[in-house]
């Protein structure tokens, strides 16, 4: 019996360990998946964090408020939105001038380089400095005008001045008069020659009208070998050829104390003054050492002088008016019958009256 009762203890003292063992190890189970669900949810509310932080940050930064915006940098703002310009800063006085432009003349021309040019109230006055050119070498020059302003400023606008080569120093056979009976045939050509210079000579006579008694001047168009054209004229008299005078023939006439006439043709005639522009470094002197008189001394080049047999001291007439041959012509005359007449006054020296054509006579 005593055995029994050991026996039943015994197995009962087992099942009570058993089951003590049992809720230990639920008990451990437990905690152990109470830490895992912590952990859980602690790295779950971790990672809503942190995705509640990327939202919010993208949200901000899509829609910052006023206060937070990102700065932009000033290059971008430069690119994006200019900046205005300086209010500040005064417009060149060359705007308030015009007429300044480049331009052409012939070799031996003077021209006014002041023609056509104006300016507003905002300029006190334009002045031309012409120190760098020479008229009467073929070329190109720097020609500037100054610019004084109202306000103090000074300015300088510098233009190209082109001298080109006179191409009737190098055509022949245009001098003395054209006579031509009426219904006649006039051939523009003939005894005309040129030199290497002129590519092409191009004769209009729409203005000549042979069925017509009178004078007429027709033109020939020059173009040089460097593409520059240039008008020449010639005087045709469509009529019977007068006896007297007959160009290049000596005749007696009753002109004075003269007793011949020679008729050397139809002339370019122009003017010059007394000026550095016009003499260079030979202001207030003639080749022949006589005074310069206005109205008297007229210049004839060295080469048509010798071509002519013409010297200082001969009278030459134009228009009624006698001249005296007193002063060489410069280099852009060389050997063309041209002739330079002086004066004392700018009207004069671009008037009509000096710059034609006209027969000029030799009177001895």
């Amino acid at each position: 019996m005593k055995k029994r009762y050991i026996t039943i203890g015994l197995i009962a003292a087992a099942a009570i360990l058993f089951m003590a063992l049992a809720v230990w190890f639920g008990m451990m189970l437990g905690a152990r998946s109470r830490d895992d669900l912590t952990e859980s949810q602690a790295q779950s509310t971790v990672s809503e964090s942190i995705a509640g932080d990327a939202e919010s940050a993208a949200f901000e930064k899509s829609h910052p408020a006023d206060s937070d915006k990102i700065p932009v940098s000033s290059e971008a703002e430069s690119v994006t939105e200019p900046s205005p310009e300086p209010t500040d800063i005064p417009e060149p006085l060359a705007v308030h001038v015009t007429g300044i432009r480049d331009f052409a003349i012939i070799e031996g021309m003077f021209p006014d380089v002041m023609a056509g040019i104006s300016w507003d109230d905002t300029v006190l006055e334009v002045t031309a400095d012409t120190s760098a050119c020479d008229f009467g070498i073929p070329g190109t020059y720097d020609l500037i005008y100054r610019i004084a302003g109202a306000d103090g400023r000074d300015e300088n606008v510098t233009i190209h001045m082109t001298v080109r080569h006179d191409l009737e120093q190098f055509l022949y056979g245009m001098e003395g008069a054209v006579y031509v009976p009426v219904g006649g045939n006039f051939d523009p050509m003939e005894n005309v020659v040129c030199d290497d210079e002129i590519a092409k000579i191009e004769p209009d006579m729409s203005a000549l009208d042979t069925t017509k008694e009178g004078e007429y001047l027709i033109s020939y168009h020059l173009t040089g070998t460097d593409g520059v054209s240039q008008t020449a004229v010639r005087r045709v008299h469509v009529g019977d050829e007068p006896v007297s005078p007959v160009p290049g023939q000596q005749v007696q006439t009753d002109v004075g104390e003269y007793s011949t006439v020679t008729d050397l043709g139809l002339w370019r005639l122009t003017a010059y003054m007394d000026t550095p522009e016009d003499q260079g470094p030979y202001v207030g002197q003639t080749a022949s050492g006589a005074p310069l008189v206005a109205g008297r001394t007229v210049a004839v080049s060295q080469q048509t002088c010798e071509r002519l047999g013409l010297t200082f001291g001969d009278r030459l007439m134009v228009d009624g008016y006698v001249y005296i041959l007193e002063d060489y012509g410069g280099s852009a005359m060389y050997n063309s019958d041209w002739l330079d007449i002086f004066v004392d006054n700018v009207e004069d020296e671009y008037s009509e009256r000096f710059n034609r054509y006209a027969e000029v006579y030799l009177l001895r």
